[in-house]
Parts: C-alpha cells; structure tokens; sequence
C-alpha cells in the first residue's frame, strides 16, 4: 500500500500555482513570501507539486504546462482570457472572495443527460497493465459504457485535464508507477471535487484506503480479481451516488 500524501488545500494549492504563473520562475523563499505561507508548508507543497508534474524544481520553482492548465482549471476561467485575468490577484480580500466564488467547481456529472435513455456514461479506467484494462473495457463495453483507457496515469491526467467534463466516472489502480493512484486520486480531486471515482486493487486495502481518504466508502475499493457481473455493479452504484 502507497504510504499517504495528505491532502490538498484547494486554496493553497491554487495560490502557489497563480503566483508562478503570474510571476515566473521564483525562488522556494521568495514563493513563500509571496504566497503568505509558512516556509515548511510551501516547502511540502512545492514537494507535492513537483511529485504531480504540475511544477518543476531547480534553483527556481517554476510552473509546468499541465500546472498551467490545472491552475486555469482551478481559477474557472477560459483559456483564451486567462493572461489578462485578475482572478489570481493576491490581494487578500479579492483573493478570498475568488476562493469562495470558485471553491465548488462545476459538477462532473449532469442530471440531465442521464435522463437520457440513449446517453452512453464515460468511464476512465486507468491501470498500468493491460491486460487488466483490455479485461474492464471488454466488461463495460458490453454494458453499454463509453470507455477511455490508460496505462500511464500521468496521460490519464493530461486528458483529464483536456477534457474535465467529459468522465462520469473514474476507475483507478492503487499501485503504478511514477504517480500511483492515491496521488492521482488527489490531482483530479484538486481540479473537480466533485468527480467520481473508484479503485480496484489487487491489494487488500479497502480498510487502509479509506482511512486515508475517509471521503472513500468501502464500496468505492474493488478487490482484484473482480467479477464481471460484480464489477458492472458496482460502475452503476457509483454513476448513481
């Protein structure tokens, strides 16, 4: 089991990515400063950053391109206004009337289109075997599901990130490489709070994974090998909750 990450502050996170993104490359002493944090904490955080792709580390701290198009994500502003965008202004009164304004991000999933009887939920599994993936996506195409897979999570968040509205639901592997699923987990609940999503783990770590995460029910951890008919199940259950 991936040993915890903590948990993102939706606020700090989105203040030290608009600072470098207004500002440039900037010194670990200087961002703190800027952003009003304890040294240590924005130490932890630029750590955390750094481990998601969403900032690079030398000297200097500098945003990376996904960072960028998180922090416009996070700021719910377009792309195409973003340079000229006030949003991330650190005065702190217009910076905490922005948070409250955009502290709930769009809801992933639209009541309507479920309404629908035609309408096909997308899934995202991501699993860095592919004869797992190869497995789920056989399940949920039979079931009538729109499937996306991916086998590096880093490319999962990339096409997250392009397309945040678009998964109704997302499966995730625990253990991967370079970012594992407890992180990925984080990164995509920093971008949309309200996405949904589950875990299916040949690991026995329901009980640990949902102290670690407590907003995770027991429901939400698949054991592998999942059935087919329990693994459609439970797709439906958490499209429904």
């Amino acid at each position: 089991m991936a040993e915890s990450i903590g948990s993102f502050s939706f606020d700090v996170t989105k203040r030290i990515l608009c600072t470098l993104y207004n500002d440039g490359s900037t010194k670990k002493t200087a961002l703190a400063t800027k952003t009003r944090l304890n040294y240590n904490v924005c130490l932890r955080y630029i750590k955390m950053l750094n481990v998601l792709g969403w900032v690079d580390v030398t000297a200097e701290v500098s945003i990376t391109e996904i960072g960028r198009n998180v922090m416009k994500r996070l700021v719910n502003q377009p792309s195409t206004s973003m340079e000229n965008d006030q949003s991330c202004d650190l005065d702190q009164g217009s910076f905490e009337r922005d948070t409250k304004r955009n502290s709930t991000l769009p809801k992933l999933i639209s009541t309507n289109k479920f309404d629908n009887p035609s309408y096909k939920p997308n899934i995202m599994i991501v699993d860095d075997e592919r004869d797992v993936l190869l497995t789920y996506e056989s399940f949920l195409t039979s079931a009538g599901f729109n499937v996306s897979t991916f086998a590096e999570s880093y490319e999962a968040l990339k096409a997250f990130i392009s397309k945040p509205r678009v998964y109704d639901l997302v499966i995730l592997d625990i253990r991967m490489e370079n970012l594992n699923g407890l992180k990925l987990y984080q990164s995509l609940k920093a971008m949309d709070p309200t996405s949904k999503i589950i875990f299916a783990s040949a690991l026995d770590a329901a009980k640990e994974l949902t102290s670690v995460l407590p907003e995770v029910k027991s429901q939400d951890v698949l054991k592998k090998p999942v059935d087919r008919e329990d693994f459609i199940k439970a797709v439906k259950i958490a499209l429904s909750t």
